[in-house]
Parts: structure tokens; C-alpha cells; sequence
């Protein structure tokens, strides 16, 4: 099938086994939710799926090449987001640079799409953040990737912040994207995700259509992690 695959993957640090022999197939389409407890894997996966880290055994793919040679176009935005010593706009222009491609225009649109616009030739590091946290999906989003993969783009904000990226999210998508987005909020991923990838462990127990996933999980395990239990 076209888009990702992952193939008896597990990885490992310093012999000790952190994810162990995943294996699943998606489309690039829709919002994916990675669910789990904390330290269950699901950074590790993410980085895995993004290819900024190669598997200890195993092959991931993307529609049939490897992460790491594929020119499919991945955005990647951590938890505590990047932020360069350089003004809004200055940020957002440097993946363009680096690209050789894009204009001003691209900017301007994307200072809009992310409710920055104001603050455009403000230092970054004056953002508060959620808007640090905005202005890094922004620069993400800005060379026009295939799949973006977000590593819990949330955490600690308010809900004001939230609505703002749960919107950048949902654009992305409606303009013909695929995100891989990790989250401990399990609204979020009930607003947003089509797809639930759930690991325990370093195991994946589930990868199920989400509402199915909420609505009648198959694992104990997922059982207790809904009720908080786990």
C-alpha cells in the first residue's frame, strides 16, 4: 500500500528495549492521535515515523522508501517548540532559505493562518507559549510538507492557545494533509484524530478508527489508560 509502514520495528538504547517489534500500515491522510502513558514510546515514534532516528531492527517507509531517503515532506514540531534568535518573521523565513523557494507571500499567509501577524517583527523570544508553540507549526508548515508529525503541540497551554492549533491542524488537513500528532489530552484526540495509534511500553495494542477506539477498546490495557487508571 502507498503511504507509511512500519515493519517489525523496535528500537533500542544501550541494550535496553524501548519500542519492540511494531508493526502497522497508514494512509497519508487524515489526523493519526498516538496515545499512551507516559514513557510508553510515543516520542520515539513519532521520530521513527519522521525518520530523524533509524530503527535499532526493522523498516520504516514511506510509499515504499525508507524515512530516511524518502523526498516525501515532513514538518516536525516538538513539545517545547524551537525558537530561533530572530524575529517572527525572520523565523518563519529561515526553512525558505534553506529550501531556496518560497515568498514573502508565503510568509505573510502563515503570520495570518497563525494569529501572528502583529507580532511579526517582535523577537521570538518575547513569545508567550502558545504563540512560540504557533509560530513553530507556522515554520513547519511554510515549505508546504505532505505529513506533519506533532509531539504533544499542546501541553501546558490554555484553551485559547489550543483552539488557535487545533485550527492550524484541521487546515492543514482540509488542504489535503496528513498529521501524526502525540497527545495526553484525550478530548483533543477525540475532537481531532481519525485514527488511534495506542502503545504501552513500547508495545502498540491498538491502531483502530478512533471513534471505535473510545467507543470500545479491545485491550485491558487501553480500558485503564481511558479511565485514567493507567
Amino acid at each position: 500500500m502507498s503511504g507509511l509502514k512500519l515493519t517489525n520495528v523496535s528500537y533500542s538504547v544501550d541494550e535496553t528495549l524501548l519500542l519492540h517489534d511494531i508493526n502497522f500500515s497508514q494512509e497519508t491522510t487524515g489526523i493519526n492521535a498516538i496515545l499512551g502513558p507516559n514513557g510508553a514510546g510515543k516520542s520515539l515514534l513519532l521520530s521513527l515515523i519522521h525518520g530523524v532516528i533509524k530503527p535499532s531492527m526493522g523498516l520504516v517507509t514511506w510509499d515504499g522508501i525508507s524515512a530516511q531517503k524518502t523526498k516525501l515532506t515532513r514538518g516536525f514540531v516538538f513539545q517545547t517548540p524551537i525558537v530561533l534568535r530572530r524575529s517572527v518573521r525572520a523565523n518563519l523565513a529561515y526553512p525558505l532559505k534553506l529550501s531556496k523557494n518560497g515568498t514573502s507571500t508565503a510568509i505573510d499567509t502563515m503570520l495570518e493562518l497563525s494569529h501572528l501577524a502583529p507580532l511579526a517583527d517582535q523577537p521570538a523570544a518575547s513569545l508567550s507559549g502558545g504563540e512560540a508553540q504557533r509560530m513553530a507549526i507556522a515554520r513547519a508548515l511554510i515549505t508546504n510538507p505532505k505529513v506533519l508529525l506533532l509531539d504533544e503541540p499542546c501541553s501546558n497551554l490554555d484553551p485559547a492557545s489550543t483552539k488557535l492549533i487545533e485550527a492550524m491542524i484541521n487546515n492543514f488537513v482540509k488542504q489535503g494533509g496528513s498529521v501524526f500528532i502525540s497527545t495526553h489530552d484525550l478530548a483533543q484526540a477525540k475532537r481531532l484524530a481519525d485514527v488511534v495509534l495506542f502503545i504501552e511500553q513500547g508495545n502498540l495494542l491498538e491502531h483502530r478508527p478512533a471513534k471505535e477506539f473510545f467507543d470500545a477498546p479491545t485491550t485491558q490495557e487501553a480500558r485503564a489508560y481511558l479511565k485514567g487508571e493507567l
